[in-house]
């Protein structure tokens, strides 16, 4: 084993991101686990992402080679007019992202030879960007790998007016310029495959990777505390059986926090609006139980199950009766999770368990940065 970690040939990997990686949010805090992963195995990553126009960036790369690409995001055309916002949400598969495409030209690389190229999406502009440096002949390269957060096909949070068969087909158009497309989930993976068999062969599944959070002891407290932290729409993802299940229950405490529907108030759950990444850790670090709540429909998801799997913190996901029995078993193999339906009788009988039981837990194996790397780029 030894012999082999010392005869892999240390790569240059250049990783492309239209999302500024020193943000501290949960996309940005997934792709640098990426990364770190990659730089265990001991190769060497130049990142190419945009700089933020705010001032919260709040993660170190001083340690990373980074580019920085010209131009800017587009503006976002519900500035311009609510009504042509609402109808460019329904037909613009990409986001404000695109501006970048624009000053492509004006960017500077070094003059050297990649081994591997990575493009990560959130967002999938970062794939096209890609395919525009290769098409300039920007970058010399040997493979170019795509990782895809969310499928373009299958994403059920954006509700476009093109037809799907559309959607697969430009999908398709980004997908066969790579080498390998990996997706995050075995669902995904699954769906992608039949969506694209002639190029089944360059799909592969690799999860997220777990962020490897320190270990932050939850001071004592006789209530078991919970916490919920991000978007809840309503269409998408149902929190009412959680709220039922915790509203005006003795011993428990819950924090909402995200966009979604007002819930009534009640002396147990704190419902907040979205909050910024350092006071949503604070929360998170103080809870007890760090809850998950599947989509409502479709084989999407939350990436937070599985980049949170090293904390040692109770992480209780709630599985909707979509695709119920298979995201089941795959949430068993890692031996980690508390699983229930996502219902107040299913979650309230789940929460007594969690009552008397210890959290202690191990970081799964195969969701170790290092490991999801060398998935990733095999």
């Amino acid at each position: 084993m030894q012999s082999n970690e010392k005869n892999r040939k240390r790569m240059n990997v250049l990783i492309v991101s239209m999302y500024p990686l020193d943000r501290n949010t949960s996309v940005a805090n997934s792709s640098i686990s990426i990364i770190k992963g990659l730089l265990e195995l001991k190769h060497r990553v130049t990142v190419l992402m945009p700089a933020w126009p705010t001032n919260d960036t709040g993660v170190d790369l001083s340690s990373i080679r980074v580019i920085r690409v010209p131009g800017q995001l587009d503006q976002p055309y519900h500035l311009k007019s609510k009504w042509i916002g609402k109808l460019h949400s329904h037909l613009d598969v990409l986001d404000t992202s695109r501006g970048y495409l624009k000053s492509i030209k004006e960017l500077v690389v070094p003059d050297e030879h990649f081994d591997i190229v990575l493009s990560l999406s959130d967002p999938y502009v970062s794939h096209l960007y890609t395919a525009k440096l290769i098409q300039l002949k920007k970058i010399r390269y040997t493979r170019w790998i795509q990782h895809w957060g969310d499928p373009m096909t299958g994403d059920y949070t954006r509700h476009f007016w093109w037809p799907v068969w559309a959607i697969r087909l430009y999908e398709r158009s980004i997908i066969r310029r790579a080498d390998k497309a990996v997706f995050v989930t075995p669902f995904t993976y699954e769906m992608e495959c039949g969506d694209h068999p002639r190029i089944s062969h360059k799909i592969a599944f690799a999860p997220l990777p777990a962020e490897m959070l320190p270990i932050v002891e939850s001071s004592e407290s006789e209530d078991l505390r919970l916490s919920y932290l991000g978007d809840y729409n309503p269409a998408i993802r149902n929190l009412r059986p959680l709220y039922d299940a915790c509203a005006n229950r003795e011993g428990i405490r819950l924090v909402m926090a995200g966009f979604g529907p007002k819930y009534p108030d009640c002396n147990n759950v704190t419902i907040l609006p979205r909050i910024p990444q350092q006071q949503a850790q604070q929360i998170e670090n103080e809870s007890d139980v760090i809850v998950c709540v599947c989509n409502l429909t479709g084989v999407m998801i939350p990436g937070k199950i599985t980049y949170k799997a090293s904390t040692n913190k109770h992480i209780l996901v709630a599985l909707e009766d979509d695709n119920y029995e298979a995201m089941k078993t795959y949430f068993e193999s890692y031996n980690r999770y508390i699983l229930c339906q996502n219902t107040v009788e299913s979650i309230t009988e789940a929460l007594k368990g969690l009552k008397t039981k210890r959290a202690s837990y191990k970081t799964p194996e195969r969701l170790l940065p290092i490991n999801i790397a060398k998935e990733i780029i095999k």
